[in-house]
Parts: structure tokens; sequence; C-alpha cells
């Protein structure tokens, strides 16, 4: 993709917008011919158990994928502090630093994608642990790089340390953004997968320049309690606000990439059917359905896993099934899969539940390619030595589909929105932006003050700051390659 950039002038004192747009209109190579089945069939490849520390381990996974007649590898690239991939930000996972002329993800990537022996072409999705970082000292980080993750960890309301970097925090943001940056502009993968894209199931959030930055948006003096409609608003902002910025970077850099999120299900869908009664959205702050409602992901892997010889945990997987269904058809294009927990159901009830998703047309992840069923630990039939692939190819999916591309985006824009305070030519956090044109949108601006608004129709519109006048230029968004800079500017207070 190519771009044009106009850089423009400041005129005027107070907050100052500049709106950088690109649209998704390059053209999709790859993507499956006319009439082609396309499906997302996805495993997750979890580094956490041996995957991509070898180039056997590499092969035997692209076998096994490709055995079950599966489409897409999301493979674990960043966990824990430690990179599966040549990182100029995070060290290398022990397991594969002293392999010098080996780097996993460019192994895989080559397996994967090579076809000239006549086999299918499968996707790889680079899987990120996003907020949750683990153990600081258990890491092979640099002695200054610990003390700056230990000063960015969240804490709960009693102030207990967590494992979780604090979502409030705009550095945090900043840095998780660069490693995602980093890895997509090195590696052509087919998407990047968001895991722990929320916050803790303890009540987190309570790091100090979280509550600074929530009172002062919200002018408040108080200490919000885990039940503040105010605080969990906050706090659920900056899961998606996150999510959005995310997005834009991928798709600025590989249009055609896909961007997914691991979804949790907690417990069952409400019995109205409403979201924000769900414990996703209420207890871990992860508005999945509402990214997917604005388009600000491509697919959402959604984690259903739920024990299938439990009566109560097969309905949940079923209800959330049929939810996943209704979202899916309310936002045409973009995707929900059920995600099967195949490491606590015995392989009768994994097949069970791959049958529930073809019931209803749903794509797949399955968790996980070391242990797909239950039977693993008692037959040490690990990984690629498991029987369920060849079930899989037999009895799911006994014909190839080409993978999922995003082509519901051609006809989209994503608007990025810089908002500066132009006299201390700092961020301006929580300024107030609303797009009008074809829809309209509002929008607060993160702490790093970005406002990302994504799937926008092509169209004029008009970006106005909250408070101030109207005076504004117009932002043209085309579908194309054409990136323009706008400016919108504030009411002056001369």
């Amino acid at each position: 993709m190519t771009s044009q950039h106009i850089r423009p002038r400041v005129i005027c004192i107070g907050i100052t917008l500049i709106a950088t747009v690109f649209a998704q209109g390059a053209p999709f190579s790859e993507a499956p011919h006319e009439g082609e089945r396309t499906e997302l069939r996805a495993v997750w490849a979890s580094t956490l158990s041996p995957c991509m520390n070898s180039p056997q381990e590499i092969t035997d996974l692209v076998s096994a994928v490709r055995r079950a007649h599966l489409n897409c590898v999301i493979a674990q690239v960043r966990h824990r502090g430690m990179t599966y991939y040549r990182s100029s930000i995070e060290p290398p996972a022990a397991a594969w630093a002293s392999a010098k002329s080996f780097d996993p993800l460019e192994t895989l990537l080559t397996q994967a994608h090579e076809t000239t022996s006549g086999a299918q072409r499968l996707d790889v999705y680079a899987w990120f642990n996003v907020f949750n970082f683990g153990n600081v000292e258990a890491t092979s980080l640099s002695l200054e790089q610990k003390e700056k993750i230990r000063g960015w960890m969240s804490y709960t309301t009693s102030g207990t340390r967590t494992t979780f970097l604090d979502p409030a925090i705009p550095d945090v943001q900043e840095y998780l953004l660069a490693l995602i940056r980093e890895c997509v502009k090195k590696y052509p993968v087919d998407g990047v997968n968001l895991d722990f894209i929320r916050y803790p199931e303890e009540e987190a959030g309570y790091h100090p320049l979280a509550i600074q930055r929530f009172q002062k948006l919200y002018g408040r003096t108080d200490l919000p309690t885990p039940a503040d409609p105010q605080w969990n608003e906050f706090r659920r902002e900056q899961i998606s606000a996150f999510v959005r910025r995310c997005a834009a970077e991928v798709w600025e850099t590989r249009p055609q990439a896909i961007v997914s999120v691991c979804a949790v299900g907690f417990g069952g869908v409400p019995a109205d059917g409403d979201f924000k009664k769900s414990s996703p959205y209420r207890q871990v702050h992860q508005d999945w359905a509402g990214w997917m409602q604005e388009g600000a992901v491509d697919i959402v892997t959604r984690m259903g896993y739920k024990r299938e010889h439990i009566p109560a945990h097969a309905k949940q997987f079923r209800d959330w099934a049929d939810f996943s269904l209704r979202l899916s058809k309310e936002c045409p294009g973009n995707l929900v899969t059920i995600g099967i927990g195949g490491y606590f159901n015995e392989p009768d009830h994994v097949i069970a539940q791959y049958r529930e998703a073809q019931r209803r047309g749903l794509g797949t992840s399955l968790f996980s390619y070391w242990r797909p069923d239950k039977t693993s630990d008692a037959t040490k039939h690990y990984g690629a030595a498991s029987g369920l692939w060849d079930r899989l190819a037999k009895e799911v999916y006994p014909e190839l589909a080409a993978a999922p591309r995003p082509v519901w985006r051609k006809q989209r824009a994503t608007l990025v929105v810089h908002c500066l305070d132009s006299k201390k030519k700092v961020p301006a956090d929580g300024a107030e932006i609303e797009l009008r044109g074809t829809i309209t949108r509002k929008l607060r601006a993160d702490g790093n003050g970005i406002a990302v608004f994504t799937a926008v129709p092509t169209g004029r519109y008009k970006l106005v700051i909250a408070g101030h006048d109207e005076r504004s230029v117009d932002a043209l968004l085309t579908p194309g390659t054409k990136y323009e800079t706008v400016q919108v500017p504030a009411a002056s207070s001369q």
C-alpha cells in the first residue's frame, strides 16, 4: 500500500485534531476463487507446550493441521515477556534463543504458505498475550525492562499487585502496540490474534495513574468502587480503545490481514440475550460483541470452552453458539467462531461440539494443538501424534475450505484521529469527538490522544469536538490506497 501525507499547519490554539484517513480497498491477493467455500478452521498452537521450538516441531504442527483439513494456525508468538520471532523489544524464549539460524515464526510461515507440492495453503495468525504479563521476575528481560514492567502492573481494590499490565496506562498501550507493529511489519502474517484482551477476573485497574486519569476525565475526587458505572465504563473503554488502535495499525500495514480477538464466554448467555449483562462485559470489561458491531475486528475467536459431559455446560455451549450465530448475522462479513476446549473433552465430545458449529454454519478454533482432546495425557499422544486430526478430516471436514479474507472491509475506511493540546503539546486525553456523515459516531480519545473510527462507510464527513465550535474541514473517505490528512480547528481562546 502506498501513501501520501499532507503536512497540516497548526493555526489555532486549544485542541488540534489531525486525522489520518486510510481505506481498505487494495486488491485482496490469493482471495478464494468464485464459488469456493470459505470458513475459519483454526487451531491454537500454544508455545507453552512444544510446537515451535525447532524446525521439526513446526513441520509436525503443519502436517497435523493439514491432515485434519484445517486451514489456520493461531501461533502464540509472544507471552510472558518473551517472543517466538526476532524482536528488538523483548528477548526470544529460552527454548530457541541459542538457535542463531532459526526463526520460529519465519519457519512456520514458510511451511504453512508452501503450496508447490499441492498442499493446502494455511493461514498463520500471530497470537499475542496482551495485558496478562505473568511473573516479571521469571523473564530474561533486562533489569531496566523489569523495573519498567513492574511499574505498569495493575492493582486490585486491596492494593495487591496483579500479573496484568494496567490497560489505562498510556505507555502500556504504546509498548504493546510496538510489539505488534514490529511483528506485522517484519513478517507476512495473515492475521493477528489478541488474547487476554481484558482485565483480570479479580477486580483490578487500581493503578495510581489509572485512578488519576479517571478522576480527571469524570470530574471526581473519590476512589471508585468495583460496581461504579462510570469506573466500569472507563475500564471497558481502555480495552476497546486498544482493540481499535491495534486494528488500525495492522490494517494500515497489511490491509488483507485479519484482526481477531480471543473472546471469553464465562457463564451463560443472559436470559434476554443482552450482552451488556454478560460476565465478559461486566466482569472483565471485554465488549467483544460491541467490537463486532462497530467493525473493530474481523473475527471473534470465541473461547467457548465447555465440558460436553456436564449437561449445564453443554447447554451453555449451545446457547453461546446460538448467540454467536445471531451476532454474525447482525454483522455481515466479519465472523464469530466457536472455540472448542478439546483439552478437557473426550474425542467423541470434541466431535460433537464441532457438529454443533457445523449445524449453525460457524467456523471453529480448537484449543489446543498439543492437547487436542482429553485422552492426550493418558495415551501420551500429544500434538501430531493425536488421532483426532484424522477423525476431523474423516468425520467433520472431508473437504477442504479456504480461510476467509476480510472482503467486507473493501468498501470501508478507518479514520485515526490524533488529538493534541496545542498549548502544552501533549495528547488531549479524553477529548470527545463526533464523526458526522453517513453514520454518526462518538468516541473519546485515549490516554495517548488517539481515537479510531473503524468500518466507516465511504462518503464525506465532519469531525466535531464536544464543547467547541464546529469550524472544521470535511474528511472525504474513499476506498483505495489514498491517505488524507485533515485538520479540524478548535475554537480560539483568544
